[in-house]
């Protein structure tokens, strides 16, 4: 196996877990944040899902100097959200955070596999030897697109395993 073999496995099972989570939950309690009064940085399965598509679609895009799937496949619309744009979702407030909600959990699916699929025709395109250009020498080590792909895919894993946590919260079996 390939290190670029690696990174799609990882991106892989990511959305894999995130789509089992969601597999059996109604809307309302995809939007639900269990523990909202008393731990109030335990996000809602809705805004797990929503904010590691945003981040593979956000920071890929940018690696792959293309326009994020969020405006190009209409998502901005789909999901209707009271945020600007640019917000920084990673630091959102409960109250930021309680705004990410679904009509339906198809949009969900459908941005996660979209940011997904990108992420993966990204990874795709590439040789192993991209992986060590530099890509933001403002740091200290300057960061290399294969060390800016571990961190979001890793993000990605990390956010799949809260959704577990979120879902148990809720009462429901994973």
């Amino acid at each position: 196996m390939t290190y670029l073999e690696m990174l799609i496995d990882s991106v892989n099972r990511a959305r894999e877990r995130f789509l089992r989570m969601l597999d059996g939950v109604t809307v309302v309690e995809a939007n639900a944040f269990p523990a909202a009064e008393t731990a109030a940085q335990i996000k809602s399965l809705t805004w797990l899902a929503w904010h590691t598509a945003r981040e593979l679609d956000f920071q890929v895009a940018d690696l792959a100097s293309q326009e994020p799937v969020w405006f190009s496949q209409g998502w901005k619309e789909a999901f209707h959200l009271d945020l600007p744009d640019d917000t920084q979702d990673w630091c959102h407030s409960l109250e930021e955070a309680q705004k990410v909600q679904v009509p339906n959990l198809d949009i969900l699916r459908g941005y996660l596999n979209a940011a997904a699929d990108m992420t993966v025709a990204y990874l795709n395109s590439l040789d192993e030897k991209s992986l060590d250009d530099i890509i933001d020498a403002s740091w200290n080590p300057p960061v290399t697109r294969g060390v800016r792909l571990v961190s979001v895919i890793d993000d990605a894993a990390m956010h799949s395993g809260q959704a577990i946590y979120a879902r148990r919260l809720l009462g429901l079996s994973d």
